[in-house]
């Protein structure tokens, strides 16, 4: 026996015009079911998406709260920075104090106290640390700050000279040495502190990476951010 064979032919040719537009009513219907809705084809391991503007628009909006939920939480992280780092300034005041109490008395006491927070604390303010202290050297870094503090010193110095009341600034070569250290101790501490911020990011956005559903957004709120911020930290680790 022959297998069944279906031949359907349409012959439009000789279809009325009302039957004309009920075709192409239908066809139309297709179309735009297929356009909003979609259909999905698998072949072996692959999936192939066809139409699906609804699933699509769906798509978008999921990642738009997801891409503003990052920026908030990176916004949140380098506010979070930036308080510690004040909050490293300040917990240098003991060791600043220590050296001001052994040299100076209350007036200049006050005055040195207010040149080295004030450098430090501009640094906070107005460099970015994340590509100020990048692949930088600790004794050049501590140097040019050294440098400002010390032409700040003297100058002070030279003016209280010039005061009748008693108060004066001892050289600056006395307290060099500790003054450095002090310097030091906030390049570690700031470095240590950057560092952390940048993991804390590359945590959130390994975390969020599968979430998204497009790879545009994917791209942009995930791998574009891990990607400069492992570099971040490779370069905030360089020791030269």
């Amino acid at each position: 026996m022959y297998p069944l064979e279906a031949d359907i032919k349409i012959d439009v040719a000789n279809m009325t015009f009302e039957h004309l537009i009920v075709l192409c009513s239908f066809v139309l219907f297709l179309v735009a079911i297929i356009f909003i809705n979609g259909f999905s084809i698998r072949i072996g391991e692959k999936e192939i998406h066809i139409g699906g503007i609804l699933r699509l628009l769906a798509k978008k909006d999921e990642d738009t709260l997801l891409k503003e939920a990052l920026h908030k939480f990176s916004e949140e992280v380098d506010h979070e920075v930036n308080g510690s780092l004040y909050d490293l300034v300040d917990s240098l005041n003991l060791e600043i104090e220590g050296i001001a109490l052994k040299q100076h008395c209350y007036f200049t006491f006050e005055k040195f106290i207010s040149i080295l927070k004030s450098e430090l604390e501009k640094r906070v303010r107005r460099n970015n640390l994340k590509e100020k202290l990048a692949k930088t050297n600790r004794d050049k870094y501590v140097n040019t700050i050294l440098k400002d503090i010390e032409g700040k010193y003297e100058l002070l110095q030279a003016k209280v000279n010039h005061l009748n009341c008693g108060e004066s600034y001892t050289q600056f070569s006395v307290i060099k040495t500790e003054v450095r250290n002090v310097l030091c101790e906030f390049f570690d501490g700031a470095k240590a502190i950057v560092i952390g911020g940048c993991g804390k990011k590359l945590k959130k956005y390994n975390e969020s990476k599968p979430k998204f559903k497009t790879a545009s957004a994917r791209k942009f709120s995930c791998d574009d951010p891990i990607e400069r911020n492992e570099g971040y930290i490779r370069d905030l680790e360089w020791d030269g």
